[in-house]
């Protein structure tokens, strides 16, 4: 800079030289000038000489001067020159743009790189013509955009000769990284006030000292000062602790915490956590140098998730029909007072008839009636009692220190308002329940002793209709049933089934003209006879009624087989074949296979359909029994007039027979409701052309009342027992 300084007072220097050197000029000439006016005009006199000599030595004076000037100046520009020179080495080794300026804002030397810049600034322009104006211009210097993209940072140094300087650096890259961080801190403060989650910043002293909009919008609206301040509870045990969380309770991991929410609003559930300490730039006026630390706290909605989870475990708890407790609290309620061991009665409840009300009536009807229920039962219960809906048509109560008495009387008080007629708009139903009682005394208090218990007395109640109390007695049944069931399983491969067969002879001739086959097993499980009162049930249940037909079926073609060509064996062979299998699709064409695979004529095959058909399900068999009768099968409608079939199986099945039930055959001749039945069927049957056949007959007077209203064939103990078919047709033998 002094060089500069010193440039620029040579260079004004020389200026004042110059202008000596013109002034001393222009009085020498004027007094050469002079001298020769007076010598010439004048006459010679020694006043003219000596003014003359005095205007030529004047001269002369002058022109001395002006030679001394002229070297002075000569020096001077070469000095000057080589200075410029020296000052443009200089300034072209500087890593930017450098330029001088003089007093008055013209440029006077600039390097190349300057010029570069800005091609615009010559020798002797203006800042202003070209660049910003200098009063712009400030200490910390000014950023200059150029057309090219580029920036550049202009700095202006003051000299005290006046003038100035001007350098120029490139910041472009610099002004590019700035912009990308501008960038991306606006993106990160779009993403600090998008974000769900609160985000707060706390100092040492638990001061706020930043915090997003959404944490503001947690904290109730408005970002509190400090922690203490956010009025935060600790949340333990899904319930918030009175005291306020402080600073030093802060955790790195998530807590959750409460806050009271806005004014009159619902209280705000947060999950909260907390950064370890944050240090910040270290402030070097400080007196002990030390960085400041902060702590960064995220909060996280969760009062929906919370809301949600709670909904959950209600209906996780709940029936969501009627609101009582479900299956899964049944069960934790009946384990939590058992294990208190206060004494405990569960009272099982069923209710009857609901699905046929909700094939009549539709599921809203049989809905409203199951809320309904469980209204009359939580009203008949005590305030210590729980009601519970356990699945379907079933409610369980349990009650605590109720004695055997008291049990029943609840029971029995249970049975009653739901014996009473449901009213339903302008419907008015009737419900059969089935109530049955265990209690823990006298069982042991385990969960599944208690609950198989009344599960069995009120399966008991469903066949006796009315309020059963468990004893031992149906805990021996159950247990009999379920060896039973478990002996069943193996029975067909342990070859313990067999058929005994009952003739079925002319009323008129006495021959035998058919025998009917009856299934026979001798279980070796329970070293018994098994009847079939309780084996046909107990196949129902694990589901083997369709291959015990088809066993019997098989069977009952193969000892046809045998008697083949046998004068004295039945011309006709009856079986019986469950609905369910009857309602089977392709059952008719395994009958037809096993027809052929037998060589048996399909008339000499009689198939009788059971009487516990409901009439619903004669659509259902329709198909398979016109498929069997086509191909020439027999069908007979067996027990008829005893249980649940009616005229309505007569007039639809493709029925060839029917066979009288022995509840009417046993009440002749003598019985005048037995009687009237008999004349009806038979009158119906002989219209529709279809024989009778009198089952149960054990005496001459029945055979004459049958053979009276056209009975044909007759079957019972009068005629022969159930036998093996070698006692039926007995073997040939060779002699």
């Amino acid at each position: 800079m002094v060089r500069y300084r010193f440039f620029a007072g040579k260079r004004q220097r020389l200026f004042r030289a110059k202008r000596s050197i013109e002034l001393v000029g222009w009085v020498g000439a004027a007094a050469l000038v002079a001298g020769v006016v007076v010598l010439a005009a004048s006459p010679p006199s020694p006043v003219v000489w000596v003014l003359a000599g005095t205007l030529i030595a004047i001269w002369g004076a002058t022109a001395v001067a002006l030679f001394i000037l002229h070297r002075r100046s000569l020096a001077a520009e070469i000095q000057a020159g080589e200075l410029r020179q020296r000052v443009s080495q200089v300034m072209e080794t500087m890593p930017g743009g450098f330029a001088l300026y003089d007093a008055r804002g013209r440029l006077v030397i600039a390097n190349s790189r300057f010029a570069k810049i800005f091609p615009a600034a010559s020798p002797g322009s203006a800042l202003g013509t070209s660049l910003p104006d200098p009063a712009h211009i400030t200490d910390g210097g000014l950023d200059h955009y150029l057309e090219n993209g580029s920036w550049y940072r202009l700095t202006r140094q003051p000299l005290a000769e006046g003038g100035f300087t001007l350098s120029a650096v490139d910041v472009t890259p610099l002004k590019r990284q700035e912009e990308k961080l501008a960038v991306r801190e606006a993106r990160q403060r779009v993403m600090l006030n998008m974000a769900p989650v609160g985000i707060w910043e706390l100092d040492d002293a638990g001061r706020t000292v930043f915090a997003n909009p959404q944490a503001g919008t947690l904290l109730g609206g408005k970002m509190p000062n400090s922690l203490a301040e956010a009025q935060l509870h600790q949340v333990l045990g899904g319930r918030a602790q009175p005291e306020i969380l402080q600073q030093q309770r802060l955790q790195r991991s998530a807590i959750e915490v409460e806050h009271a929410g806005e004014a009159g609003g619902q209280p705000r559930r947060l999950l909260m956590s907390a950064s370890g300490h944050l240090p910040e730039a270290r402030n070097t006026d400080s007196a002990e140098n030390e960085a400041p630390h902060t702590r960064l706290v995220t909060l996280l909605d969760i009062t929906e998730r919370r809301a949600a989870q709670a909904e959950a475990e209600r209906l996780a708890w709940q029936d969501s029909l009627t609101g009582l407790g479900n299956r899964v609290q049944f069960l934790r309620v009946l384990d939590e007072r058992l294990t208190a061991g206060s004494g405990l009665t569960l009272v099982s409840i069923e209710l009857g008839g609901l699905g046929r009300l909700n094939e009549r009536h539709g599921h809203g009807v049989g809905d409203a009636l199951l809320r309904a229920a469980a209204v009359r039962l939580s009203q008949a219960v005590r305030a210590d009692d729980a009601v519970f809906r356990i699945g379907g048509n079933k409610f369980c109560v349990l009650a605590n220190g109720l004695d055997q008495k008291a049990a029943r009387w609840l029971a029995d008080r249970l049975f009653q308002i739901l014996l009473n007629a449901f009213r339903h708009g302008g419907l008015e139903v009737g419900l059969t329940p089935a109530i049955g009682v265990s209690r823990s005394p006298p069982l042991a208090g385990d969960v599944d002793a208690i609950r198989r218990a009344g599960d069995l007395a009120r399966q008991r109640s469903v066949m006796e209709g009315t309020v059963v109390v468990y004893e031992e007695a149906l805990g021996d049944e159950a247990e009999h049933s379920h060896r039973l069931r478990e002996a069943l399983a193996g029975a067909i491969g342990a070859g313990e089934f067999r058929l005994h067969w009952q003739p079925q002879v002319d009323a008129e001739s006495r021959e035998l003209v058919g025998a009917e086959a009856l299934l026979r097993w001798r279980c070796a499980a329970l070293g018994r006879e098994v009847s079939p009162a309780e084996l046909f049930p107990a196949a129902a249940d694990v589901g083997l009624l369709g291959e015990i037909d088809l066993w019997v079926l098989e069977e009952a073609l193969a000892t046809k087989r045998r008697w083949s060509g046998r004068g004295d064996a039945p011309a006709v062979i009856a079986i019986n074949i469950s609905a369910s299998s009857l309602r089977e699709q392709g059952f008719a064409d395994l009958v037809i296979e096993a027809l052929h695979h037998h060589g048996v004529k399909p008339e000499e095959l009689e198939i009788e359909i059971p009487e516990d058909v409901p009439a619903r399900d004669l659509d259902a068999l329709a198909q398979t029994l016109e498929a069997l009768s086509t191909q020439g099968v027999r069908l007979s409608l067996d027990d008829f007039g005893g249980g649940a079939s009616s005229m309505a199986h007569l007039v639809q099945l493709p029925v060839d027979r029917v066979k009288l039930d022995r509840s009417i055959v046993r009440g002749l001749p003598n019985g005048a409701r037995e009687s009237a039945i008999l004349r009806a069927v038979a009158a119906v049957a002989g219209s529709l052309e279809i024989e009778l056949l009198g089952e149960g007959v054990e005496n001459e007077a029945q055979t004459v009342a049958l053979r009276g209203q056209g009975c044909t064939t007759m079957q019972g103990f009068l005629y022969g027992r159930p036998m093996p078919a070698d006692e039926l047709v007995p073997p040939l033998t060779n002699h």
